[in-house]
C-alpha cells in the first residue's frame, strides 16, 4: 500500500513499531454489516493483544478486499482522529513502513523495540538465505552486526537469538564453529552436515578439519574417508601439503582415534577407531578400491 504520508499528516507516530514474533492471524474480509473503522480497530486490538503483534498497514487489503488503497488510507486517517479508537495508533519505522498497533496491550516502549527486532529479523534472514543459497557460505554473526551499524552489537546478537521463536524463520539455523564464532545458515539451502563441515573450514585448522570430517562419517554412514577428499578446493589445504598434514594429524594426541588405510591400490584411508573397528574399515576399502569394480 502506497501514501503513508496521508495517515502521517493526520496522526503524528508515537514511535516505532513492526511485525512482533509471533505469526498473523488470518485476516478475513469484513462482515458488511461492520464499519470499515470497526474492522481495523478490531483486526488491531486482536493482533495486540492475542500475539502483542503489530500490523503493516499493508495487511488491511484484507480486510477490503474491494477497495483501493487511497480508500483504505482514508479510513486510517479517519480512525485516528475518532475518539472511540484513541487507542489505535500509527506507527513509523525506521525504514518508513507504517504499522498499527493498541496501545492497550502494547506500551510505546514495547512497540519501539518489536519494530528494531522485527527490521533485524527481515534483514538478517535476507541476508543468511542469500549466503547460503547464492554463495553457499556460512554467514557469521560479525557481519550481521555490521549490517547494523546505529544497533548496539550485544542488542544484534540478542535479536539474531530470539529468531528461532518465529515461524517466519524456522529455515534459519544457528551454529558454533570449532573456535567458539557463531555462525546461521538456512536449512532450506543447506544441510546441517555441510555447515558443520564449513565452519570447520572456516577455523582453518586443517588437523581439526580432516578430523572431524572423519569422524563424522565414521559415525554417520559409517565408512572409512580417502583422503583424496581433502584436495578438493572446498576444504583450503595446499595439495602439496596434504601428506604432511595428514601425517601431522596422526601423531597428535587429540587425534589418537583416527587410524590409516592403506589399499592395495595404494588408495589412502582415514577412519576413527571410536566409531568403527579396523576390520570392518578395512573391508569396506578392499570393496571401494579392488572388489567392486570386480563385481559390477
Amino acid at each position: 500500500m502506497e501514501s503513508t504520508e496521508t495517515i502521517e499528516s493526520q496522526a503524528a507516530p508515537e514511535g516505532q513499531a513492526t511485525v512482533a514474533n509471533q505469526p498473523a492471524l488470518e485476516s478475513q474480509p469484513r462482515s458488511p454489516d461492520e464499519s470499515p473503522l470497526a474492522a481495523i480497530a478490531d483486526k488491531v486490538r486482536t493482533d495486540s493483544q492475542t500475539l502483542a503483534r503489530l500490523i503493516p498497514v499493508e495487511e488491511l487489503g484484507t480486510l477490503f478486499p474491494d477497495e483501493t488503497p487511497d480508500q483504505i488510507i482514508g479510513y486510517l486517517a479517519e480512525l485516528v482522529k475518532a475518539e472511540s479508537y484513541q487507542d489505535v495508533k500509527v506507527h513509523v519505522s525506521p525504514s518508513g513502513a507504517a504499522y498499527l498497533y493498541s496501545t492497550t496491550c502494547l506500551t510505546p516502549e514495547a512497540a519501539s523495540e518489536k519494530a528494531l527486532m522485527g527490521e533485524v529479523h527481515d534483514k538478517i534472514a535476507d541476508k543468511v538465505r542469500a549466503d547460503s543459497q547464492e554463495l553457499e557460505r556460512l554467514t557469521a554473526m560479525k557481519s550481521l552486526v555490521e549490517l547494523f551499524p546505529d544497533v548496539p552489537p550485544d542488542q544484534v546478537e540478542k535479536f539474531a537469538g530470539m529468531m528461532a521463536d518465529d515461524e517466519k524463520f524456522q529455515d534459519i539455523k544457528a551454529l558454533v564453529g570449532p573456535t567458539g564464532t557463531s555462525y546461521f545458515y538456512s536449512e532450506t539451502h543447506m544441510t546441517a552436515n555441510y555447515a558443520a563441515l564449513l565452519a570447520r573450514i572456516e577455523a582453518k585448522n586443517p588437523y581439526a578439519t580432516i578430523a572431524e570430517t572423519v569422524r563424522e562419517e565414521s559415525r554417520v554412514y559409517p565408512r572409512p574417508t580417502k583422503v583424496a577428499l581433502f584436495y578438493e578446493p572446498l576444504f583450503q589445504i595446499d595439495p602439496d601439503m596434504m601428506g604432511t598434514v595428514v601425517e601431522g594429524m596422526l601423531q597428535r594426541e587429540e587425534y589418537q582415534d583416527i587410524k590409516k588405510v592403506v589399499a592395495s591400490t595404494g588408495a589412502v584411508y582415514l577412519y576413527s577407531d571410536s566409531y568403527m573397528p579396523a576390520g570392518q574399515a578395512e573391508a569396506i576399502v578392499q570393496w571401494e578400491e579392488v572388489e567392486k569394480d570386480l563385481n559390477p
